[in-house]
């Protein structure tokens, strides 16, 4: 927990400086405004999913997700509250969740914690907690950079008006990720016991897992393309033009849900620097593709990148999962 959590503080500080001093350049918002947000999702969030991570160590799954409730159902609240009050604007917002955020950790910090038999202090991060966040974290970044970078590129190549409804579109796509990425999340820990006994175990374990997740997401995608005429409510009247471009974003359902599986098992196999290489290298090729398509092509050219991209993913996945399961089938003592 010492190390840990000072990391999340000293990284979360270190990173907010950045993305302050980023969206100042690119976002039309005022100073109280990134702040605000800006410590709320990378101070805040972060160390309060830290603390989940923490009481799961300690009492399990189901006392975790009631710590991740808190923030999901508090958001929920302070966003209706202030929607039926009128006053849903975004400093409002921000510093009403930043506050939220404050008061719910010192609630952790002091009284939540300890009762699952941790005493909260702050240290300098160990070299394990440095080494082991950085093997997570560089590919969890590079995952989002990947997912995220064109929304952020659009505008900043002149798009403004393309990438609101871009942007409105993905997050309509988000109905249909959202429970693969609770699936996902689910499975993850079942690829972290190694069973190096058992010849092909993390190659079964991801295709049974890609075989189960490429079956919801096609149920997904099928299901949001029938219904997603009668959505219409969920996006404001000038962004409307965001479900032209929905049909094109949902095959990526069943690509996203089984590109990233193969992955979990490179992890079990005790393949985590393979695994952040994999990330690094799509994350790059998702980049030089949004550099070259989306200035010609506006938010076409980031669909087509991000459908490469996440083949790429897949393939690259898929074939180091092979190779190195057999390196350790081949390894294992009879």
């Amino acid at each position: 927990l010492r190390s840990f959590l000072s990391l999340v503080v000293l990284a979360g500080s270190a990173v907010s400086v950045l993305v302050i001093a980023l969206s100042m350049a690119f976002l039309r918002l005022s100073v109280l405004e990134v702040v605000l947000v800006v410590l709320a999702e990378l101070l805040g969030v972060a160390t309060i999913h830290l603390s989940a991570v923490l009481v799961q160590g300690a009492s399990g799954f189901a006392a975790a997700t009631r710590v991740r409730l808190v923030v999901a159902v508090g958001r929920l609240a302070i966003v209706v509250a202030l929607y039926l009050s009128g006053n849903l604007i975004i400093a409002k917002l921000a510093a009403s969740i930043l506050a939220y955020f404050a008061i719910y950790i010192v609630y952790l910090m002091k009284v939540h914690l300890p009762r699952h038999g941790y005493r909260v202090s702050f240290g300098w991060p160990s070299r394990t907690a440095l080494w082991s966040s950085g093997v997570f974290s560089v590919p969890m970044g590079a995952g989002k950079l990947q997912t995220d970078a064109d929304k952020f590129l659009l505008p900043a190549f002149g798009y403004r008006i393309e990438a609101a409804r871009y942007g409105a579109a993905y997050r309509l796509l988000l109905l249909g990720l959202l429970p693969l990425m609770a699936l996902d999340a689910a499975a993850f820990q079942r690829f972290l016991p190694r069973g190096a006994d058992k010849p092909k175990l993390h190659w079964h374990r991801a295709t049974r897992l890609a075989s189960l997740s490429l079956v919801a997401s096609t149920v997904i995608m099928t299901g949001l393309f029938l219904v997603i005429s009668h959505l219409h409510f969920l996006v404001d009247q000038q962004y409307q033009e965001a479900f032209d471009i929905v049909p094109w974003l949902l095959p990526l359902l069943p690509l996203i849900a089984t590109s990233g599986t193969p992955l979990n098992g490179l992890l079990g196999l005790g393949q985590s620097e393979k695994r952040m290489m994999v990330y690094l290298s799509s994350a790059l090729v998702s980049l030089v593709l949004y550099f070259a398509l989306i200035p010609t092509l506006d938010w076409r050219g980031a669909i087509i990148a991000t459908y490469i991209s996440e083949i790429y993913l897949g393939i690259a996945g898929w074939t180091a999962l092979w190779y190195y399961q057999r390196q350790a089938d081949a390894l294992r003592v009879p």
